[in-house]
C-alpha cells in the first residue's frame, strides 16, 4: 500500500496543495514552520478522521474560511482509492470513499494503514492509562473490523446504560431493564479485553526480538496488559 498522492485546500497553511508520492521513501524537507507536519497531519486525518495532535476540525480549516478539503490517493493491493474528507466549521465533517458518502468513520479503517510519529506520542507514556487503551484502540480499529464492530457497541451500551443509571434515580421501575444493559455491557466488554490482549501478544513477539538485539540479549522487554 502506497499514498500516491494528495491534494489540500483551506488547509492549516495552505491555499491549494497537490503533492505526488513516489512508491518507495518520501522525505520531506525545508525550513520550519513551512507546513511540512501539517502534510503528514493531513494523511493522518484522512485515515483516522482525526488529528494526531488533537485538534478540531475548525483549527484546522484555514482562518477565514468556513471550509476545507482533503483528498488522497491511494493504492493498496494494485486497486486505487480516493478518500475524500469534507471539513466544515459549523458542522461535521463529510467522507466520502471512491466517490460514496460513509455515515460511519469506523468505515474509513482499514482503507489506509498509517503509522504516525510525534512528539505528541509521548503521552503514550506521560498520560494516565486512558490514554495506553486509546493508542490501541485506535490501532486496533484500524487493523481489525471484528474488533472495530465490538469496540463501538461497547460504548454504545455503555453511553446507554449510563443514561438508564441516570433516569433509574427519578423513575426507579427502570431498573428492572438494567441486567439486559449489564449483560450487554459484559459481552461486548470481554471481547475488546480478548482483542487487547491478543495485540498485545503479538506487539511482544516482534518487541522482544528488537529489544534483544538493540542491548545485546543484556536485557528484555515485555509488555502487560493489566485489565481490571
Amino acid at each position: 500500500m502506497y499514498i500516491h498522492s494528495l491534494e489540500l485546500s483551506n488547509y492549516r497553511n495552505y491555499d491549494s496543495l497537490n503533492i505526488e508520492f513516489d512508491s518507495g521513501t518520501t522525505i520531506l524537507y525545508g525550513d520550519n514552520a513551512q507546513g511540512k507536519t501539517n502534510i503528514l497531519e493531513a494523511i493522518y486525518v484522512s485515515t483516522t478522521t482525526k488529528s494526531h495532535r488533537g485538534s478540531k476540525d475548525r483549527e484546522i480549516i484555514q482562518f477565514g474560511q468556513e471550509e476545507g478539503h482533503i483528498r488522497t490517493y491511494v493504492n493498496k493491493k494494485e486497486v486505487d482509492h480516493k478518500i475524500d474528507i469534507h471539513l466544515r466549521k459549523s458542522r461535521s465533517k463529510g467522507i466520502a470513499i471512491d466517490g460514496l458518502s460513509i455515515r460511519k468513520s469506523g468505515e474509513l479503517f482499514g482503507v489506509a494503514n498509517v503509522i504516525f510519529f510525534s512528539p505528541e506520542d509521548l503521552s503514550i507514556i506521560k498520560n494516565g492509562p486512558a490514554e495506553r487503551r486509546r493508542f490501541l484502540d485506535l490501532e486496533l480499529c484500524q487493523l481489525d473490523k471484528v474488533y472495530l464492530y465490538h469496540y463501538t457497541n461497547y460504548n454504545k451500551v455503555l453511553n446507554q446504560r449510563n443514561n438508564l443509571l441516570k433516569q433509574i434515580y427519578y423513575n426507579p421501575s427502570l431498573a428492572d431493564t438494567l441486567p439486559v444493559w449489564n449483560e450487554q455491557l459484559a459481552e461486548y466488554g470481554a471481547e475488546v479485553i480478548r482483542g487487547r490482549q491478543r495485540f498485545i501478544e503479538n506487539l511482544n513477539t516482534m518487541l522482544s526480538k528488537i529489544h534483544h538485539n538493540l542491548t545485546g540479549g543484556k536485557e528484555s522487554l515485555r509488555l502487560e496488559y493489566e485489565k481490571s
